[in-house]
């Protein structure tokens, strides 16, 4: 498994509206190389997460982190996407390039386990 590769299953994945940047602002800068600002609409992807373990929930935050909160594309294994999103894109057997949004991490500790919510987005081919 290359280190860029997200391997966590979630719970469940909502669907997000594309959305289209066509204005260039200095918060913006970093995604230039990912996409063209311009005319390159991006899908959404909300992963949900329930009753993540420690070692899971630490794995979501470093794997966030790691991709630098998020301007890195990445491969979300195909493994690991649920099968109503495989079914919505095509997918077949493979993988989603895209990166996780910046700012979309959010963990919530509950009794003995972690509940998470992050964004992933990808360009519409």
């Amino acid at each position: 498994m290359a280190d860029d590769d997200f391997t966590l299953s979630p719970t469940w994945v909502d669907v997000l509206e594309p959305e289209y940047a066509n204005v260039i602002t200095e918060t913006d800068t970093m995604k230039k190389d990912y996409q063209n600002l311009s005319t390159t609409p991006l899908e959404q992807f909300v992963l949900r997460f329930e009753g993540l373990s420690d070692a899971n929930a630490e794995v979501l935050y470093e794997h966030y982190k790691g991709r630098y909160g998020g301007y890195d594309a990445f491969a979300w294994l195909n493994a690991n996407i649920p099968a109503y999103i495989i079914d919505i894109l095509d997918l077949g057997s493979s993988n989603l390039s895209g990166r996780w949004v910046p700012g979309s991490l959010k963990l919530t500790p509950k009794a003995r386990s972690w509940n998470a919510e992050i964004t992933f987005e990808k360009q519409i081919e």
